[in-house]
């Protein structure tokens, strides 16, 4: 059986999530607890003094509910977020990965119509590439350079 007194030690660290979430995104306490107390239908006043400890403030099982429901959707937003950013670093990814490949192609593009065959010019061009998405290789000597164009 789930009683006022377990919701009441369970909510504390959730609540205190809730809270460190939105003092992060407004930098304002103040502005934290009116938002948390929103989230969770209590005054400011009452997620402060539960955040604090104090004994007057009971958490009930409605309290609870809204508590959990809050966190449930902070979780989801973030679990949301990670989803996205995981997407994004994936898609980065593919890109420097192609154009790393399609750098010869890039450079018998980009080549003047005389040289177009010429196999000393591609391979600088491939260097050149490669070190432009590794700006840590560009900063080395040639041979650097031409490790990157390798790997």
């Amino acid at each position: 059986m789930f009683t006022n007194a377990d919701a009441q030690s369970q909510a504390l660290p959730l609540v205190h999530a809730l809270f460190r979430e939105a003092h992060w995104r407004s930098g304002s306490r103040m502005a934290a607890y009116d938002t948390v107390a929103g989230q969770i239908d209590r005054s400011p006043n009452w997620v402060r003094k539960l955040i604090g400890r104090r004994a007057d403030a009971v958490v009930e099982m409605r309290d609870w509910l809204n508590i959990s429901a809050a966190y449930d959707r902070l979780c989801a937003k973030v679990e949301a977020a990670a989803d996205h950013e995981e997407a994004l670093t994936a898609a980065l990814q593919e890109m420097r990965h192609e154009a790393g490949e399609g750098g010869d192609a890039l450079v018998e593009r980009q080549a003047p119509p005389a040289r177009r065959g010429a196999h000393d010019r591609r391979q600088a061009g491939a260097r050149v590439a490669a070190a432009a998405l590794d700006p840590r290789a560009a900063s080395g000597s040639r041979r650097s350079a031409e490790a990157v164009s390798r790997g």
